[in-house]
C-alpha cells in the first residue's frame, strides 16, 4: 500500500537551468541544518550528478552518510532520489522535483513520496517542507530573472 505524495509548488524567478543547478549544486547552502541528525556538526548534503550518485549528508567529526541514490537525472528538467534521512534504510521513500520554464522564469514541483507500510510511521516527520523549500527558492532567486 502506498500513500499520498507531499507535494509543494513554487513559481521561481529564474530559469530552469539556475534552479536545477541551485537545488543540486547548492543543497548544503540552503538546506536547513536542524533537518539533519546532528545540527552543529552538519557540514553539506551532497548529490552527485547521474542516475545512481548518492545523496550524502556530511558532519565535522561524525563524516559522511549515504542518505540515498540518484534515480532520474534529466538537467534542469527533472531529479529523482531515493532518501533514508529520518527513516529506516530498509524503507527509502521518494523525492522527485521537476523545472518547467513559465514567462517569469520557472515553474518547481516537488514531491515526497514513496510511502510504504514500512516508512508509514516516518511520514509525520516530513510535514516541514514548507519551512525547507523556502530557502531553496529564496537562494535560487538571489541572482535574479533569467
Amino acid at each position: 500500500m502506498s500513500f499520498e505524495a507531499i507535494v509543494q509548488d513554487y513559481d521561481l524567478h529564474c530559469g530552469v537551468e539556475r534552479a536545477f543547478n541551485t537545488y543540486v549544486g547548492s543543497h548544503g547552502t540552503w538546506w536547513h541544518r536542524d533537518y539533519t541528525p546532528d545540527a552543529g556538526t552538519f557540514r553539506q548534503l551532497t548529490i552527485e550528478s547521474g542516475v545512481g550518485g548518492q545523496v550524502t549528508l556530511s558532519h565535522e567529526g561524525l563524516g559522511d552518510f549515504v542518505i540515498g541514490q540518484v534515480t532520474v537525472w534529466e538537467p534542469s528538467e527533472r531529479l529523482a532520489y531515493t532518501t533514508t534521512l529520518a527513516q529506516s534504510p530498509e524503507y527509502p521513500s521518494e523525492i522527485s522535483v521537476t523545472f518547467t520554464p513559465t514567462a517569469d522564469g520557472c515553474h518547481f514541483h516537488f514531491e515526497h513520496g514513496g510511502g510504504n507500510e514500512g516508512n508509514k510511521k516516518d511520514r509525520q516527520k516530513f510535514g516541514d517542507w514548507g519551512i525547507i523549500l523556502p530557502r531553496f527558492v529564496a537562494l535560487a532567486e538571489s541572482v535574479g530573472r533569467p
